[in-house]
């Protein structure tokens, strides 16, 4: 079969409902489930039939629950493999759940950076998935792409603030098409700009629509492109390009549809469900 590329889920870390939030936004996806969405997620459904997961979300169960229904394995609900990208809340804490109080798996690859395997190591209760064999840690770094099932998947850095670990996007090789998927960057330099524009479909960083959505914080401290700039620096893509990871502020959020911005042609929203083809 044609392999494909899942959207498991499209929000910020803090998922949407944001936790510990009671903004129109949140109430409303609160009031009406089917605006909810869950953390930033894709996966991997190879020509085999093999699933590799990008992140170990807040959300890990019920999105390796909906690759596994994907692939026509509804009863063998852990993925194949993992990609871990950085080491920010929504992308990494659902590992917890691989370890003796919950799965307790057996060997699960993880792929990730050095730094990101390094960090693993030091910290508990990381640490102890590994030191019991519930997951192996193997590297993925640039330049030594990782073939799964019938899709090539190339790792490059992307510019993200870096407390912990250095921060992958992956770029998906399929027999037809090229996904892009960087979920986050701080900005996007030249080289990522030519690597959008060149993809088939590109599914980027949205975080923020725009730069007044936290006025009570310094969004300087958790800096993203915002999708108003970005639909600038972007614009000339060859295939469409799709924002995702959307914080609960974003207007591309906002329950009234008024007040919901239009982007320009070429440009859209991740939809959690959508299925794209390799």
């Amino acid at each position: 079969m044609a392999p494909v590329l899942s959207l498991l889920g499209t929000a910020q870390d803090g998922g949407f409902p944001h936790a510990g939030c009671a903004c129109a936004a949140c109430a409303a996806a609160r009031r009406e489930p089917r605006r909810a969405r869950r953390v930033a997620c894709v996966g991997l459904l190879g020509a085999g039939g093999r699933r590799l997961m990008v992140d170990a979300t807040p959300d890990f169960p019920a999105q390796a629950e909906a690759l596994a229904a994907l692939g026509g394995a509804p009863d063998r609900l852990l993925p194949d493999a993992l990609v871990l990208t950085h080491a920010h809340i929504g992308h990494y804490l659902g590992l917890a759940l691989l370890g003796r109080e919950a799965i307790s798996s057996r060997g699960l690859p993880v792929y990730c950076t050095r730094s990101m395997a390094a960090f693993l190591r030091a910290n508990r209760p990381w640490a102890h998935l590994e030191e019991r064999g519930e997951v192996a840690l193997h590297l993925l770094a640039p330049g030594a792409p990782l073939e799964f099932d019938g899709v090539r998947v190339d790792a490059f850095l992307t510019p993200h603030r870096g407390e912990d670990t250095d921060t992958l996007g992956l770029e998906f090789r399929g027999p037809r098409r090229r996904v892009v998927y960087c979920s986050d960057a701080d900005y996007f330099p030249a080289a990522l700009v030519a690597r959008i524009r060149d993809a088939d479909l590109a599914l980027v960083d949205g975080t923020f629509y725009d730069r007044d959505e936290l006025p009570h914080r310094d969004i300087a401290q958790v800096r993203h492109p915002f999708v108003r700039e970005s639909v600038v620096h972007l614009a000339g893509a060859r295939g469409r390009v799709l924002f995702t990871h959307l914080n609960h502020t974003n207007a591309l959020l906002h329950p009234d549809p008024a007040r919901v911005p239009a982007l320009p042609p070429g440009f859209g929203v991740a939809a959690e469900g959508d299925v794209h083809a390799l």
